[in-house]
C-alpha cells in the first residue's frame, strides 16, 4: 500500500512526457541558449519536418530564422522568417517575423553607390510591418521609462533607407555634374525632390536644379526653384547654400 502511494505521488510530479519532435524542440532550444547556430538550425528544421502543424512548429520556424539571422545568413532567415508570416499568419510570433524580414534585408542593404534592391526590399518590408501590425508593443532593446516598440524601430529604419536611397540619386547627379553633363544631373536631383524632398540632401538638390536652370537661360523655372528653396529649405540648408541662393537670385531680372 505505501508502495503505491509513493508511486502515485511520483506521477503528479514527473513532468509530462515528451515525443520526438518535443525532445528535439527541447535540444535545439538547448543549442540556440548555447549560441550554437548551425545546430540549433539543423534540430529545428527537423522539428518542423516532423511536426509542421503542432503548436511549437511556428516558435521552432522563427528561432530557425533566428539562428540563421545570428550566423549572418541574412537571406535565408529573410525566407524562414517569411515563412512565419505565411505559414502562422495568427501566431504572436508573426508581427516580429514581419519586422525581421525587413531586417534581414536591411543588414544585406549596400553602399549608396551600389544596387539598391535590398534596400528596396526591406523599405517594403518595413513598411509592411507598419501596415499590418500598426499597434505592435514589442519592445527592442527598450528600457522600462522609454520603451522602443517595434513600430518605433521600423520607422527609424525607414528613415534610414530613405537617407540612404536619396543618396544615391544624389551621387548620381553629382557624377553627371562631374560629366559636365547638367541635363541628367538635373533629372538625378529631381528625383531627390520628388521622392525625398524631407532628407539631407534635397537642400543642395534645389540649389542645383536652379543654378542649372539658370546656366541654360531658364530664368522662370530659375526662380521657382530658389523659391522653393526658400520655401522648403531655408532653415536646414548651410550658411553656403543659403548664400549661393542669394547670389543667383540677385543676378534675375525683377519680376
Amino acid at each position: 500500500m505505501l508502495w503505491g502511494c509513493g508511486s502515485g505521488k511520483d506521477e503528479m510530479t514527473k513532468p509530462a512526457p515528451q515525443g520526438p519532435a518535443e525532445q528535439l524542440f527541447t535540444e535545439a532550444k538547448a543549442a540556440y541558449a548555447k549560441q550554437d547556430w548551425p545546430e540549433a538550425i539543423r534540430i529545428f528544421e527537423e522539428v518542423r519536418i516532423q511536426a509542421p502543424a503542432s503548436p511549437m512548429a511556428a516558435e521552432a520556424t522563427y528561432l530557425e530564422a533566428m539562428s540563421r539571422y545570428n550566423q549572418e545568413m541574412y537571406a535565408g532567415s529573410a525566407v524562414d522568417f517569411r515563412a512565419v508570416r505565411r505559414n502562422y499568419p495568427s501566431s504572436p510570433f508573426a508581427p516580429r517575423a514581419q519586422y525581421m524580414i525587413g531586417e534581414s534585408y536591411y543588414q544585406i542593404s549596400p553602399r549608396p553607390e551600389l544596387d539598391q534592391t535590398y534596400t528596396l526590399l526591406a523599405l517594403n518590408e518595413f513598411q509592411n510591418f507598419l501596415h499590418d501590425y500598426p499597434a505592435s508593443a514589442s519592445a527592442a532593446g527598450s528600457s522600462s521609462e522609454h520603451p522602443v516598440t517595434l513600430a518605433d524601430s521600423a520607422q527609424q529604419r525607414i528613415v534610414e533607407i530613405r537617407k540612404k536611397l536619396a543618396e544615391k540619386y544624389f551621387l548620381s547627379a553629382k557624377l553627371y555634374d562631374k560629366l559636365d553633363d547638367p541635363k541628367s544631373a538635373a533629372i538625378y536631383y529631381q528625383r531627390v525632390l520628388d521622392n525625398f524632398y524631407d532628407t539631407p540632401p534635397a537642400a543642395e538638390s534645389e540649389i542645383r536644379i536652379a543654378e542649372i536652370d539658370f546656366d541654360q537661360k531658364k530664368l522662370e523655372e530659375t526662380r521657382k526653384a530658389i523659391d522653393a528653396f526658400d520655401t522648403k529649405y531655408l532653415s536646414s540648408a548651410t550658411p553656403s547654400e543659403r548664400q549661393r541662393a542669394q547670389e543667383l537670385r540677385a543676378k534675375l531680372p525683377n519680376p
